[in-house]
């Protein structure tokens, strides 16, 4: 027995590396950079790679980054195994493809294990081999999806839990243990896979149930207590993640739903076409030459079979064998959208019964009949994936692309010539499949984390915004893909009419268009290494443009250069105060407070530098005419003081002086405090808009961080004449905590907020929403109710009170909010 096993093991490891010979062979004939939702994905893994890099497991807020990097239902588990064959070939494209050959290991052993659990260890080989040669299967190893690597980790934790249900295994806690683990790395990799498993989880947990009632049968008490220790250890692998990003995985969720009914074909449930859409296809997606031999052989070999018939497989395990499959195919046969990658994980499942013939076949035809079955595998998989003959299988080939290459690395090159020293922002406006702005941030992030590209979201009529946001556009003729709108065609127009604007370079594509770089002729950031003087303090330089006096209510450009130590500047705080010279007590002023380089600075090992700015600088609506004086601090990372030196900078406000010095990016601080007031008058639907604006512009969402700090420090020692009020400070506070899932902190600020305002509705119901986000449901209904008392007609607190009855299992409460 030993020693086939150790044949087997050796099979097994042959075929595996059959198939990472396949996918290396074709990633050296693939030129083709990755497409929207790759680009995504390998980005992803990229960011997770650099948070590995830099581990502290015992510091809470390096889990917290780890966690922040995949906020979506496209969770991380496929990006940490991908994390280490970057450390060992290198980070790209072609490394993130072959980290699918572990997912590939995972899923051979796994369909074996099955198969010999099912009828023997033939059919667990024959089973492993179909897998490793259906097109299907080949087709996303080849790519970098979260379809592959789901298959494998549910095809491995349905073998766990097969093994605990039929096998009796000598270690039944162990293997329970091992299927929750199982569990949580299903939902780890992605949610949504959870829900194909639907029909054993309910089996599982009704046996679990009616195990403590069954008469005669103590032993079975046991069953409910390993589906608690598998349900907790789904927990434990899981739960750090989720819980911090459960809100934005559903709202993700959703939008993924409604992208499918938007732009992927839909065939309803209601339809015949509906329910043979899978049947259909699935056949295909195993090789529809290759099935149809087998499935002939198998019936062949039925008949011919003499003698008694075989034992008949028990209905119990029939139907638990069943459930997996069945369930899912049921479940993606009502989705409203269809696409092979839905069903792929039930491939092996048909794998696997394909297998169970192959291996059960007797007589002396069967030798020359499965040499057939190999020779035809071999031949759809070579078909497939190099089209290299006729195409047996019936699913549509993939090929690589040799083609001439798009021109990614060369574009994030000329921006870091350029920008060496800092993270740069690139607007893209294209959206086609070679060149988007997913792919491009994946080679930003490939290029040393020095670029990031994001998609322009502002509305048609404020593209003025986004103009002044972005110091880097990429345009791009002929086809500008399925995403691109007017939006996109209007901001491009105004870009290459701005005479803020630049050329930085062109480049021809392989569709026959070009891809246009422009720059603004002024960045709003430049970093420069410069040598350090002898006085260790910052030294700062400000002037503004137009020159004062300034009209209140008007917009500046706000010029600052400031010189020190590298390490001083990459985290340091600017906070800047205009008083009147005479200003007593009470007299208005205004602040400008932000992040020194906006948190963008990337100085390397640079001891000192040089970082000048170019910012809006707005000037408060009725601020009576004078003059103000500067006073100009600076803090470290720690909130400490830091050595601050700055020329005088008296600003002269007028109603008739100068204004309309726009042109330069807003200050994100500045835009976080308006957004703090929004969020006091409960206008969620504009403040969300544009924080989904100011975070395209900010890619790493720098300034939440920042504000947090600034506002501390703000809060902490108020100068006595800043013109504004601590409950300003307070909600711009708790929105930077929120939005940056510091739910705790939240909490903390919004019960000062309502303690100092408790008539308003929209901080108890901000409250409210935040411990709702910490599963606290009794401790929101208070917030909660309270705020329904002073606004009784709002929907959207009706709908949060109804979430915390359910949560606190009020089943009656529940009902009557929602009707």
């Amino acid at each position: 027995m030993r020693l086939a096993r150790g044949r087997d093991a050796w099979i097994l490891l042959g075929l595996w590396l059959a198939g990472l010979l396949l996918d290396v062979l074709w990633l050296q004939r693939h030129g083709q950079p990755p497409a929207w939702d790759q680009g995504e994905h390998l980005s992803r893994a990229l960011g997770v790679w650099q948070v590995l890099g830099e581990a502290a497991p015992f510091d809470p807020l390096w889990w917290h980054r780890l966690w922040a990097e995949t906020p979506t239902y496209r969770g991380p588990f496929t990006y940490l195994v991908t994390a280490p064959v970057f450390s060992l070939l290198g980070p790209g494209y072609g490394s993130a493809i072959l980290s699918n050959s572990l997912f590939q290991a995972l899923l051979l052993g796994s369909l074996y294990g099955l198969g010999r659990l099912a009828h023997s260890r033939a059919a667990g080989l024959w089973a492993a081999f179909l897998c490793g040669v259906a097109p299907a299967l080949l087709n996303q190893r080849s790519d970098y999806l979260i379809d592959f690597s789901l298959t494998a980790v549910l095809t491995a934790t349905w073998w766990l839990l097969t093994v605990r249900v039929l096998a009796r295994p000598h270690r039944p806690w162990l293997w329970s243990l091992g299927g929750g683990l199982g569990l949580g790395a299903v939902v780890l990799t992605r949610p949504t896979g959870l829900v194909m498993l639907w029909l054993p989880l309910l089996a599982l947990a009704w046996m679990a149930l009616l195990a403590p009632i069954q008469p005669g049968r103590p032993a079975r008490l046991s069953r409910l207590a390993q589906l608690l220790l598998a349900a907790a250890a789904a927990t434990v692998v899981a739960w750090p993640w989720w819980s911090q990003n459960w809100l934005t995985i559903l709202s993700t969720v959703n939008k993924a739903r409604q992208w499918g009914v938007l732009y992927q074909d839909g065939l309803e449930a209601n339809t015949l076409a509906g329910w043979l859409f899978y049947p259909r296809l699935l056949p295909t997606m195993a090789g529809a030459a290759l099935v149809a031999v087998v499935v002939a052989g198998g019936g062949l070999s039925l008949r011919r079979r003499h003698g008694a018939p075989a034992t008949a497989l028990p209905w119990r395990r029939l139907t638990w064998w069943l459930s997996f499959p069945l369930g899912a195919l049921l479940l993606a046969t009502l989705m409203s959208t269809k696409d092979f990658r839905f069903v792929l994980p039930l491939v092996p499942q048909l794998c696997l019964g394909l297998g169970i013939l192959l291996g059960s076949a007797t007589g002396r035809w069967t030798t020359g009949w499965r040499l057939a079955v190999v020779g035809i595998g071999i031949w759809g998989a070579l078909a497939s994936q190099f089209a290299l003959a006729a195409n047996p299988t019936g699913f549509p080939p993939r090929p690589p692309i040799a083609g001439p290459p798009w021109p990614l690395e060369a574009i994030v090159a000329t921006i870091r010539q350029r920008s060496p020293h800092q993270l740069s922002t690139l607007a893209v406006l294209p959206d086609s499949q070679g060149l988007n702005a997913f792919n491009l941030d994946a080679e930003g992030r490939r290029q040393d984390f020095r670029v990031a590209a994001r998609q322009t979201v502002a509305p048609v009529d404020q593209l003025g915004g986004d103009l002044a946001g972005f110091d880097w556009f990429l345009l791009k003729g002929g086809d500008q893909g399925v995403m691109s709108d007017e939006r996109q065609a209007a901001l491009d127009g105004m870009v290459r009419r701005s005479p803020a604007f630049q050329a930085a370079g062109r480049w021809p594509l392989p569709d026959g268009s070009s891809a246009e770089l422009f720059e603004r002729r002024q960045l709003s950031l430049e970093v420069t290494p410069v040598a350090c003087g002898p006085d260790p303090s910052l030294q700062l330089d400000l002037s503004v443009e137009p020159p004062a006096p300034l009209r209140p209510g008007s917009e500046a450009v706000l010029v600052s250069r400031l010189r020190g130590p590298a390490a001083q500047l990459r985290d340091g705080l600017l906070l800047l105060d205009w008083r009147q010279e005479t200003a007593g007590g009470g007299l208005p002023s205004w602040r400008h407070d932000r992040g020194i380089g906006q948190g963008m600075l990337r100085a390397g090992s640079s001891a000192c530098l040089e970082v000048r700015e170019r910012l809006a600088l707005v000037v408060p609506a009725g601020l009576p005419d004078g003059t103000y004086q500067l006073r100009a601090r600076a803090l470290d990372r720690q909130e400490q003081p830091l050595a601050l030196r700055s020329s005088p900078l008296p600003l002269a406000v007028a109603a008739d002086g100068a204004g309309g010095g726009r042109g330069a990016p807003p200050n994100r601080i500045d835009q976080l405090v308006a957004l703090g007031r929004l969020l006091r008058r409960g206008e969620l639907d504009r403040l969300f808009q544009q924080v989904g604006q100011i975070n395209q512009r900010d890619p790493q969402q720098i300034y939440l961080a920042q504000a947090e700090r600034l506002l501390r420090a703000r809060l902490q020692a108020p100068p006595p004449d800043t013109g504004g009020s601590d409950l300003e400070d307070l909600y711009g506070l708790a929105l930077a905590q929120a939005l940056q899932r510091h739910a705790d902190g939240a909490v903390d600020t919004l019960q000062r907020i309502v303690s100092l305002e408790p008539t308003n509705p929209h901080a108890l119901m901000a409250l409210g929403f935040v411990q709702l986000y910490r599963f606290h449901p009794g401790q929101a209904q208070v917030a909660l109710d309270a705020a329904a008392r002073l606004d009784p007609g709002n929907r959207t607190l009706r709908t949060l009170r109804a979430v915390a009855s359910g949560l606190r299992l009020d089943v009656a409460g529940t009902l009557a909010l929602l009707r």
